[in-house]
């Protein structure tokens, strides 16, 4: 190759090939046939092929171009950063030893439909330098010869690793998330119908309160209109029959006069029981053991009771003790009204795990049956139990009777003490029926 110039002085490109005419010298020389080709065209479309490859070498994508037999031809600064090889290392070489790619299909399917449609896409995972595998979103084109076979492929791949990365991430957010919300929407409807049988429970208990408190004022009325009523009625008649005889100035027995202080101090007993069965001080820690005494020791029971303690029992949750206090009295008032038993016991015991109370009659028992234990005494006894995060038990021992256990562990009972430090709200019907209960 060499530059000629042209009659007007212009510079051009040239190939000269010369091949010998004959193989016989004249006058000693050989004559050769001499062609000068302008390459000012081909020199044109390689100027143009290297811009086009300064501009390829400008992407990020990884460009290769392969030919017939998928040996690299080209290979792009974008491919040397992606991969690790250099152009000298990849030129020549077969893409498949090289990247060591794993296809999401068959080899075959690939090529029949690129011959097919000229062109491909899809992802594939390749092999760099270091070993590492990387997700790239590859796009080939098929370039073919004059007569219409494959010649070229341009291969275009964009490194999607990180965005695989993401997605497969974004999946497993997804599931957890839809597992969690499962998870929550079965709590949910499993409080949603504890909630609503706790409002039916409730909503049972204001009636059963409301019956109760009409039957317990009509009870009221009637220990009062049969007791204290008869006592006032005969004392008022004894002091008018004294009355008549002072006016009249007759003697006076002093006997009348004995039994009119006994009937008034009898008035007073009974009055003074009434109230003190109505209503109970509150109990705390210290009283505990005193008000268990003074309820076993009250005179309006119509069977005997007794306690039995160890002297050594104590108790520091100030809750807890009123709420046993009131279990136990509930118990005995229940036991006093349905038992017909002979003696009513008692017992508060603890060991190094729990606290149990139980009240034990040797009456007429019950019936084996869930409605004959579950009235409003169970109810309320439960729901203290349950206040102080207790166990209650209703049992007919084999021997006969009835007997109600609180079971009250250690950590139970601090797990509720914090709970119970909190006021909790009650039923506005509820708190208007016990006031007019008491």
């Amino acid at each position: 190759e060499l530059e000629l110039k042209t009659r007007k002085r212009e510079r051009i490109p040239a190939q000269l090939l010369s091949t010998p005419i004959t193989s016989t010298t004249r006058n000693g020389a050989l004559l050769y046939q001499t062609a000068v080709i302008d390459l000012r065209e081909r020199k044109q479309h390689e100027q143009r092929l290297a811009e086009q490859a300064r501009l390829l070498d400008l992407s990020n994508d990884a460009i290769i171009v392969r030919d017939a037999n998928d040996r690299i031809t080209y290979w792009n600064k974008g491919a040397e950063e992606m991969y690790g090889y250099t152009r000298d290392e990849a030129l020549g070489k077969v893409t498949q030893e090289l990247l060591q790619i794993h296809f999401p299909e068959p080899v075959r399917k690939i090529h029949e439909k690129l011959l097919h449609e000229n062109r491909w896409e899809g992802e594939l995972v390749h092999t760099v330098r270091d070993g590492k595998h990387i997700t790239v979103f590859s796009r080939w084109a098929l370039e073919r010869d004059a007569q219409g076979n494959r010649a070229f492929i341009l291969e275009t791949n964009n490194d999607i690793t990180d965005r695989k990365r993401a997605e497969a991430a974004l999946q497993r957010a997804k599931q957890l998330l839809e597992t969690r919300v499962r998870q929550r929407t079965t709590e949910l409807r499993t409080a949603n119908k504890e909630l609503q049988d706790e409002i039916v429970r409730r909503k049972g208990l204001e009636g059963e309160i409301l019956e109760i408190s009409d039957r317990e004022q009509q009870r009221l009325g009637q220990e009062l209109h049969d007791g204290i009523c008869q006592h006032l009625t005969a004392v008022a008649f004894m002091a008018r029959s004294v009355a008549l005889r002072l006016e009249n100035h007759r003697v006076v027995d002093p006997n009348d006069l004995e039994k009119i202080a006994q009937l008034v101090n009898e008035a007073a007993t009974d009055t003074r029981n009434f109230s003190r069965a109505l209503h109970r001080a509150d109990v705390d820690s210290a009283g505990l053991v005193a008000a268990l005494e003074d309820l076993v020791d009250r005179e309006i029971w119509k069977t005997p009771c007794r306690l039995e303690i160890k002297p050594a029992f104590h108790i520091d949750d100030d809750v807890a003790a009123s709420h046993l206090y009131r279990i136990a009295r509930e118990a005995v008032i229940n036991a006093n009204k349905h038992s017909q038993a002979r003696e009513i016991v008692v017992a508060l015991t603890r060991s190094r795990k729990e606290i149990v109370l139980t009240v034990t009659d040797n009456g007429v028992g019950f019936q084996n049956s869930t409605n004959s234990v579950r009235g409003l005494g169970f109810h309320i006894m439960n729901y203290r139990a349950r206040a102080i995060g207790g166990r209650l038990k209703i049992q007919c021992p084999k021997e006969g009777g009835t007997r109600v256990e609180c079971h009250l562990t250690d950590k139970s009972r601090r797990s509720q003490k914090s709970e119970n430090a909190r006021p909790k709200s009650f039923p506005a019907k509820i708190i208007k029926a016990l006031t007019a209960l008491i």
